[in-house]
């Protein structure tokens, strides 16, 4: 080895060395390793044949299934022309559909990547970077269903995110580097699904797809308040029989900014009221909440810790108590009252999310920010339910169109088999 090559290798050593002992540097190298290393494969997939008759199934962040793709994975295995996976993250969601004797794998498992590398077609709740391996799925074509129909600005139009920063760097490199990353959370052709004209008119820049790719289609998982099935039954009795108050809180910055739910209720004086009236008030926390729900009244119950589907608990829910969560845009399709208990609305606007329209245009119920309040107009709300039905319709027809304010599996799954599939 002469002098030159000497002096290299002594360069690379010390710049390995100086990396290795400075750990911000050291990640934000893996970082960018991490995310070439992404972008390439996501691009590579693009060239792996993929089968005009398999069609990959995802949702839930990887880890359940439920929601709109449950649906439409239940209802379309049942063609025989086309060959359906659901691919998941979670070792008992694949278990579970295993043994009822459909197709599931592992994200991260040869034949999960296989199915997902092969596909068509996705169909998805979240993002593809959280139902599957985006990296397998540059070559395919993705359907979002989504997961709601809400106020929060996200993804794309949302400040905070990744995306959105990338987007809007005013450094010309970075967004044309970031952009390459932005775009492996699409697949090679995106559509995602809306509920309204309203809704569609901010899709394209939450989503990053064009109008055209916006499909105006509904929620499927709203199906379940139009009819009775079995899944009814997954629901207790006691829930199904009683008068439920349900209360379904949003996060707040991903926990960040969340109150002790101690200090937002008086729970001695709710479970008077609800002992008075007959009522169950029911706490669904989001994952993220604080402080925990006394379990010494009998008229308050916190079901958090149970997997019950949400829809089914809407549908057999007399009053929903929320603050800027999107469930209430589904509960509008059952003309029952809401309550907003938006204790902290001036703090969340600053500090949380964006939202696309102005809060109490779209909030058809009483908006309180402080327990006596909210106990006054929980009480009006079971004495006087139909108080503000005009508004919740008004506001229904915002959020969801006529045309799907109604059962809209058998109009999505035509739409996939003849505008997607083209079988």
């Amino acid at each position: 080895m002469n002098g030159k090559q000497l002096d290299l290798l002594h360069t690379i050593l010390l710049i390995l060395i100086l990396i290795s002992v400075n750990r911000p540097l050291l990640k934000k190298c893996r970082l960018i390793g991490k995310r070439t290393l992404v972008v390439t494969v996501h691009f590579l997939s693009r060239l792996v044949p993929k089968s005009s008759k398999l069609v990959v199934f995802g949702g839930e962040n990887g880890q359940g299934f439920r929601g709109n793709t449950k649906y439409l994975f239940l209802e379309m295995v049942k063609n025989p022309n086309i060959k359906c996976v659901w691919i998941s993250r979670n070792n008992k969601v694949v278990d579970l559909l295993t043994k009822q004797g459909y197709l599931a794998y592992k994200h991260h498992s040869f034949k999960g990547i296989y199915h997902q590398l092969r596909a068509k077609v996705v169909i998805h709740s979240h993002s593809i970077n959280d139902d599957f391996s985006k990296s397998f799925l540059g070559g395919a074509i993705s359907i979002n269903t989504w997961h709601g129909v809400g106020l929060k600005k996200v993804w794309g139009a949302n400040k905070n995110t990744f995306s959105y920063k990338v987007l809007h760097d005013k450094s010309a490199i970075k967004r044309f580097f970031g952009t390459f990353v932005v775009k492996t959370n699409q697949a090679k052709v995106s559509y995602v699904i809306s509920t309204s004209s309203a809704v569609t008119s901010y899709y394209p820049e939450t989503f990053l797809v064009s109008k055209k790719n916006v499909l105006q289609l509904g929620q499927v998982r709203n199906d379940v308040f139009f009819k009775d099935t079995e899944e009814d039954l997954a629901i207790p009795d006691w829930i199904r029989n009683e008068k439920i108050i349900m209360y379904m809180p949003t996060h707040r910055n991903f926990g960040k900014l969340e109150t002790d739910i101690n200090l937002v209720f008086d729970f001695q004086k709710l479970n008077d009221l609800c002992a008075k009236t007959g009522h169950k008030f029911l706490v669904k926390r989001h994952m993220y909440s604080s402080g925990q729900v006394p379990t010494t009244y009998e008229h308050i119950i916190d079901i958090s810790d149970e997997s019950y589907d949400p829809q089914l608990l809407l549908k057999y829910t007399d009053i929903l108590v929320t603050d800027y969560s999107s469930c209430y845009t589904d509960y509008l399709l059952l003309d029952r009252p809401v309550l907003f208990y938006s204790y902290d609305l001036n703090l969340y606007l600053k500090k949380s999310n964006e939202m696309y329209f102005n809060y109490f245009d779209v909030t058809p119920g009483p908006k309180v920010n402080d327990f006596s309040g909210f106990i006054q107009e929980l009480e009006k709300s079971m004495e006087q339910p139909s108080q503000y039905e005009k508004e919740r319709k008004r506001v229904l027809d915002i959020f969801y169109s006529e045309d799907n304010q109604k059962e809209v599996l058998e109009k999505q799954v035509d739409y996939i088999y003849s505008e997607i599939l083209k079988l």
